[in-house]
């Protein structure tokens, strides 16, 4: 995984240790995830969409970073409405290509993107 080191601006910064404390919190777990053999990528970003880290192309990773932010504030304030007390976890969507799952949190975001089961099934 690159730590995309740009974004960090004041290594005094408390968003900064808040957010490092976090990646090294998350970090087993997503090398965990990308152990799987149809994990294409993974996509870490900040609360504004940015990634921090990824092991994909950086114009893919803002790509992916902020579109799935977008429609995961659209999921979360549809659910809020729905039921003001629940939240959303995880979020799945299939494309003939790809299955993207995202997990939203407050202060940062993950996307995972795998090869589409359908296709795979389609073949056998």
């Amino acid at each position: 995984m690159k730590i995309i080191t740009n974004l960090l601006k004041d290594s005094e910064d408390e968003y900064l240790m808040q957010t490092t404390a976090s990646i090294n919190e998350i970090n087993p777990i997503i090398d965990r995830i990308m152990e799987d053999e149809s994990v294409e990528g993974v996509v870490m970003t900040n609360k504004e969409g940015a990634p921090i880290l990824t092991n994909i192309n950086l114009m893919g990773a803002a790509n992916y970073g902020t579109a799935m932010q977008s429609l995961g504030f659209m999921a979360q304030a549809c659910v809020k409405e729905i039921d003001p007390f629940d939240e959303v976890i995880i979020m799945r969507t299939n494309t003939r290509k790809f299955e993207i799952m995202l997990a939203p949190d407050p202060e940062f975001n993950i996307v995972v993107l795998q090869r589409s089961r359908i296709k795979s099934k389609q073949k056998k």
